[in-house]
């Protein structure tokens, strides 16, 4: 492994990162198949603080002095850089507008388990009690959503070369490939968790980012535990060598659910509105191809690695059913809103016309990859509703194979 290795001048200054994860990976090296590797690679390694200058020398453009100058600069391209960098943190994170300002931007509504300071390390504590008493913000949304865009965009720049948390990356793919294709998918979860869990702790202290967000923290708001977990776990199975290995032991564990599912599809792919129970007000009958732009956009589901990836397709699903009907109701000059007994129907078509097979393995893999925090969000919201469309269908099937009976 050592073509990976990035070479660095030391820095007597910036090696606590370091001797972090040693003692990280020392007490994981019996369980955990990528520690052993990281642990042989960190002992050649000589530490350099150039990533950590680098995020802090373009946190510094922050300065509440050159806000204005930034403002201005940029403020004829404002409503495409907005919705720019919203569509790159729903990418990174699965959180919509509406979560990240519920959740992260009025920090009265925030609660913390006060246990935690005896199972996580103490910079991790520190963190989330210093954003508790942060007082309202009077920076913009839309910097704040800047600032995380460009801070991880850095982040991943680093990622991408390898730097020193690059290499961790690298070495947690090969020990999967090598050791646990065979691994059940409960055995995969597991490493995949510690593996992130500590990469993050990692990238606390290896980039300051306490310093950072203290220095900052009008600014770096959204550069939380829960934004940051879903933003690492997402980059790491961006990685197709590590996506297929643990997309396929998921598959392998719900082969029945999926054949199931794949046979109601099949079964059921000519259905109309009308025998699929839509409410006569949102069916499209004026369209060749009722909600048509919602079907391909879940299409895109299979095409995407990372979870909040994911969940994001299903936002823009969700999202797409909503414009098909605003569309509709302007054609009739009506004002129908949709209630959520009139939504299941009309996913449950969207779904069979999809013709998306695996979608089960999609749905249970984001599930299972993404925080406590964005399941019980409005992008959970949207991934749940999902889950319970495709639940009603196979309940139904169940229903008239025991009427054949």
């Amino acid at each position: 492994m050592e073509e990976y290795l990035y070479i660095n001048e030391k820095d007597d200054d910036n090696v606590h990162w370091k001797q972090q994860l040693e003692s990280t990976c020392n007490g994981m090296k019996k369980e955990m198949c990528w520690a052993e590797p990281i642990l042989i690679q960190l002992k050649e390694l000589r530490v350099s603080n150039k990533y950590q200058k680098q995020l802090h020398s373009f946190a510094q453009s922050y300065d509440e002095q050159s806000i204005p100058e930034i403002q201005k600069s940029i403020k004829s391209k404002q409503p495409i850089r907005e919705n720019r960098n919203m569509q790159t943190i729903i990418k990174r994170t699965g959180f919509t507008e509406d979560d990240l300002v519920e959740y992260f931007i009025k920090p009265s509504r925030a609660s913390i388990n006060l246990s935690i300071q005896s199972i996580t390390p103490s910079y991790i504590y520190h963190e989330k009690t210093y954003n508790l008493g942060m007082g309202e913000s009077q920076v913009k949304f839309e910097d704040q959503m800047y600032f995380f865009v460009q801070i991880t965009d850095k982040i991943k720049e680093h990622f991408d070369q390898p730097n020193e948390l690059g290499i961790m990356i690298i070495h947690f793919r090969h020990s999967l490939n090598q050791q646990h294709k065979n691994s059940t998918f409960q055995q995969l979860h597991e490493q995949l968790t510690l593996f992130c869990r500590t990469l993050y702790e990692t990238i606390l202290i290896y980039y300051d980012m306490i310093n950072l967000k203290q220095k900052y923290q009008n600014h770096a708001v959204l550069l939380n535990e829960e934004t940051m977990l879903n933003f690492i776990v997402n980059y790491v199975m961006s990685n197709e060598g590590i996506y297929k290995v643990i997309f396929n032991s998921l598959l392998k564990q719900l082969c029945q659910i999926q054949q199931q599912t794949e046979q109601i599809l099949k079964q059921k792919q000519d259905i109309s509105e009308e025998d699929m129970e839509i409410p006569k007000d949102f069916q499209l009958k004026s369209q060749l191809n009722p909600y048509n732009k919602a079907i391909q956009t879940l299409q895109k589901l299979s095409r995407k690695q990372g979870p909040s990836s994911k969940v994001k397709v299903i936002i823009n699903f969700s999202q797409q059913i909503q414009q098909h009907v605003r569309e509709s109701n302007e054609n009739r000059g009506s004002s129908l809103l949709m209630q959520a007994d009139d939504l299941l129907p009309i996913i449950k078509y969207i779904l069979i016309k999809s013709q998306i097979y695996d979608i089960d393995i999609h749905l249970t893999y984001i599930e299972k990859l993404i925080t406590n925090g964005m399941l019980n969000s409005t992008s959970g919201y949207y991934v749940v509703t999902l889950q319970a469309a495709l639940t009603s269908l196979r309940s139904n099937l169940n229903q008239q194979f025991n009427q054949q009976k």
